[in-house]
C-alpha cells in the first residue's frame, strides 16, 4: 500500500477541513492512504425480475413451497402486496 506523509502550514487546510483550534497557524503533518469503496449494486425492481427469469432461479421454483400466488405474478407485485399489507397503503 502506498502512503503519502507531508508536513504542510495548517492554514493550508482551512478551507477544506474543519481544525481544531489547537492547529491553527501552525505546523501539521498529514498522512494519506488510498481508500477503495466497493460500491454494493442497486438493482432496480424490473432487474430483479429479470433475475427471476434466469434458469438457475428457475430451477429453484420446485424446490421452494408453493402459495396462492398466480404463476403470472412478478416480483413487483409481491413487493406491492407485502408493502401495502405492512403499511397498510
Amino acid at each position: 500500500m502506498t502512503a503519502l506523509r507531508q508536513v504542510i502550514d495548517s492554514s493550508v487546510l482551512k478551507n477544506i477541513l474543519d481544525l481544531p483550534t489547537d492547529f491553527l497557524n501552525k505546523k501539521v503533518e498529514i498522512i494519506m492512504f488510498p481508500v477503495e469503496e466497493k460500491k454494493k449494486p442497486r438493482l432496480t425492481m424490473a432487474q430483479i425480475d429479470e433475475w427471476t427469469k434466469t434458469p438457475e432461479i428457475q430451477s429453484l421454483i420446485g424446490a421452494l413451497k408453493t402459495t396462492d400466488l398466480p404463476p403470472d405474478i412478478n416480483m413487483s407485485d409481491i413487493r406491492n402486496e407485502r408493502l401495502a399489507e405492512k403499511y397498510k397503503l
